[in-house]
């Protein structure tokens, strides 16, 4: 992660790494995506700011906004969608308010958790993003429920598609 201080001189070491992937990354004809979670949105704008490379963008997973407890996800989407070139749809319940910040969250299937998949869809529509939607379902120990809960995502989200869309 992204150290939360910009004085701490990991901040300073960890600027200058991400300048160099993304080097690499222009020479290839590539972009770098950050993906959301460990930093709030303000703190990954800032970060981005500080790299000055044109090429860095976020990949935006809602869920691990939650997880982490770095903010809310349809906010902190409605501050950094200008950078957003992917995403993920995932979905996660917040911690005990007494362990926001503190304590993780709970992943969940897709529309079972505190995102908001409607609202998000709408945000992600609103802030421009037309991109893929990443189905993201992490289970080690119990690849069939992984599958199951894929599978009900696939249905969440073409069910939200025709409602959204008309189609």
């Amino acid at each position: 992660f992204v150290p939360h201080d910009a004085n701490d001189p990991l901040y300073a070491e960890v600027i200058a790494v991400a300048r160099d992937i993304c080097d690499h990354c222009r020479a290839n004809g590539q972009a770098l995506h950050l993906e959301t979670g460990q930093e709030t949105a303000d703190g990954l704008l800032k970060f981005i700011e500080d790299v000055q490379r044109d090429n860095l963008f976020i990949n935006f997973d809602p869920a691990n906004m939650i997880l982490y407890g770095t903010g809310d996800p349809i906010e902190a989407l409605k501050k950094v969608g200008h950078l957003v070139r992917s995403i993920h749809c995932k979905d996660a319940k917040w911690a005990a308010p007494d362990q926001r910040g503190k304590g993780w969250g709970t992943e969940v299937p897709l529309g079972e958790g505190d995102v908001g998949m409607e609202t998000y869809l709408r945000t992600l529509k609103a802030v421009g993003y037309s991109g893929p939607l990443t189905i993201e379902r992490e289970i080690a120990h119990d690849r069939e429920r992984q599958k199951a809960d894929i599978g009900q995502a696939v249905r969440l989200l073409e069910s939200l598609r025709a409602k959204l869309l008309g189609t």
